[in-house]
């Protein structure tokens, strides 16, 4: 896969209105944002969030004082990155080798067609010693309009997503599901959408953060094998 077919796939990203709902999802950012500080090392020197996105994880990473590098090749995305001070590139191959002691990487891999190519990426610019954190949407039975809205081209399992980092070289410390009750209410918004009562929305993602999360996470500590609407990956290159 070229180097150019990232941005091709996400240069003209579909899904701005649902990276603005999120905003509405302050706990579910959080609770993100908490799995991926806890796998961070005290680093030396940056470190790289690849596809930023708008920053909503960067600007958590900054706020506890870590210095961040971003990759992200939409245009309407990297004038927010570079609204917020941050040192924004439009492709990971224009990175060093061995320049980062901790890489991670929200809600992108599930957009890319070649996957492997960008895991071998993230393999290079890691030092030896470096860790990733993967987090991707789980289960095809899940797949809803909001896949097609933003352009997903895969959903993942634990085994799956654990193939794809040993296939680009990685050592997986740990692979588990996320948003336990996630799982039944995708489910029902499949139902409900094929019956037309069902639209994304900054209320109802509003609401399943402030009422639905909660319970969802602490399921987590049970369910975090078997069952979850995303999965959550943690690997470290040799």
């Amino acid at each position: 896969m070229a180097p150019e077919v990232l941005h091709a796939d996400i240069a003209a990203y579909a899904g701005h209105r649902i990276l603005e709902a999120m905003r509405y999802a302050p706990r579910y950012t959080e609770a993100i944002y908490s799995q991926a500080r806890a796998a961070c090392p005290t680093a030396m020197g940056p470190i790289l969030d690849f596809g930023a996105g708008d920053g909503a994880l960067a600007e958590r990473f900054r706020r506890d004082g870590f210095e961040l590098e971003c990759v992200e090749p939409d245009a309407a995305n990297q004038a927010a990155l570079h609204g917020m001070g941050l040192p924004v590139f439009a492709d990971i191959e224009s990175r060093d080798s061995n320049r980062y002691q901790f890489a991670y990487s929200i809600n992108v891999l599930e957009h890319l067609c070649d996957i492997d190519h960008y895991l071998d990426e993230l393999h290079r610019v890691l030092r030896p010693g470096g860790r990733l954190f993967v987090f991707v949407p789980a289960f095809d039975i899940l797949w809803t309009s909001l896949d097609d809205e933003v352009g997903h081209v895969q959903r993942f399992r634990r085994g799956s997503l654990r193939a794809h980092l040993a296939h680009a070289g990685f050592e997986v410390r740990s692979t588990q599901y996320f948003d336990s009750a996630g799982f039944p209410a995708a489910l029902a918004v499949r139902l409900l959408e094929r019956m037309q009562l069902f639209q994304y929305s900054n209320r109802s993602v509003g609401f399943y953060d402030r009422f639905v999360l909660p319970l969802s996470l602490a399921g987590d500590r049970m369910l975090r094998r078997i069952a979850g609407k995303n999965v959550v990956g943690l690997a470290v290159k040799p």
